[in-house]
């Protein structure tokens, strides 16, 4: 036996409203053939009384009626329903979980998708590359932004940036006056060092290595903040994507000579969740803050 349909909990609570087959069907747009049809199958379908004649009016059973107070919840949740599905598609509502390797992005990008889209709420995780990617492949996370050389496979990838690699050293650190450096100093240099799992460092000691030259890692480190205050110390040297400083006194940038270190950073997602309204709107501001980043770049080379 067929459940009760949306439709026929429609057509019963517009009987019930106007007591006529005629002035309900006006009221729904469709045919009057049709109300009658519904109802009259509901009772053959059920062998229920639901309604009677009385004269050119027809009245509901207590049955009917017990049915169209129990359908206008029904209705109820339906509408509810429609209003959450309408407002999430405007972005009134939502939610979405952003994962960063880079933490300049939460001052960078994420108030600009905030103000955008005030209603949606936004969780933001710090972590490396490496586990952020593990993340939104197993749609644990809607989208992350990696660093990396190539882009990530089975995955969409919004290229946002390219990255130099440089190093920085505490403003009294003999090297501090130096514009550059070549890398074949950095053999048995003292070097404070992210953990293992940065891609940022993958990608240094692999180019490193294949030159021969291997840095003295005194202290390894999980974050990069801590990295900071321990180079200004002047434990060692230390390495960062480029927009990764900000102005800070004690420290100084050197470019590195010998290898080409750079980095790309890409915004990625599950190929499917790019046509999410949520996703879509947030990798909208993302390409337009990355073409807004490539004339800036080009207007002030050092731009942060």
């Amino acid at each position: 036996m067929e459940n009760i349909t949306i439709p026929q909990i429609r057509i019963l609570d517009a009987v019930a409203k106007e007591n006529n087959f005629s002035r309900a069907a006006a009221l729904l747009g469709i045919s009057q053939p049709a109300v009658s049809i519904q109802l009259r199958g509901l009772q053959k379908q059920y062998g229920i009384n639901i309604y009677y004649r009385r004269g050119k009016k027809i009245m509901l059973s207590d049955l009917g009626l017990a049915l169209v107070k129990t359908g206008r919840k029904v209705l109820g949740l339906l509408d509810e329903m429609d209003t959450q599905v309408r407002e999430a598609a405007q972005l009134n509502t939502g939610k979405i979980h952003v994962g960063l390797s880079c933490h300049y992005f939460v001052k960078r990008l994420l108030p600009r998708f905030i103000g955008a889209y005030p209603g949606v709420s936004v969780k933001a995780s710090i972590g490396h590359s490496a586990r952020l990617k593990e993340e939104v492949t197993a749609c644990r996370m809607d989208i992350a932004e990696i660093t990396d050389t190539r882009p990530a496979p089975n995955l969409y990838n919004l290229k946002f940036s390219e990255q130099e690699i440089l190093l920085f050293v505490s403003r009294d650190h003999p090297w501090a006056g130096r514009p550059q450096i070549h890398i074949r100093h950095l053999h048995n240099e003292k070097m404070v060092a992210l953990h293992t799992e940065s891609m940022t460092r993958r990608i240094f000691s692999r180019k490193l290595n294949e030159k021969g030259i291997t840095p003295n890692i005194v202290l390894e480190l999980d974050n990069w903040e801590t990295m900071k205050e321990t180079v200004s110390a002047g434990v060692g040297f230390g390495i960062a994507l480029e927009d990764e400083f900000g102005p800070d006194e004690r420290l100084v940038k050197i470019a590195l000579k010998g290898a080409r270190f750079t980095a790309g950073q890409y915004f990625v997602c599950q190929p499917e969740y790019r046509e999410l309204k949520v996703i879509a709107a947030f990798l909208d501001i993302a390409e337009k803050e990355s073409e807004k980043y490539r004339i800036l770049k080009q207007i002030e080379p050092n731009v942060a």
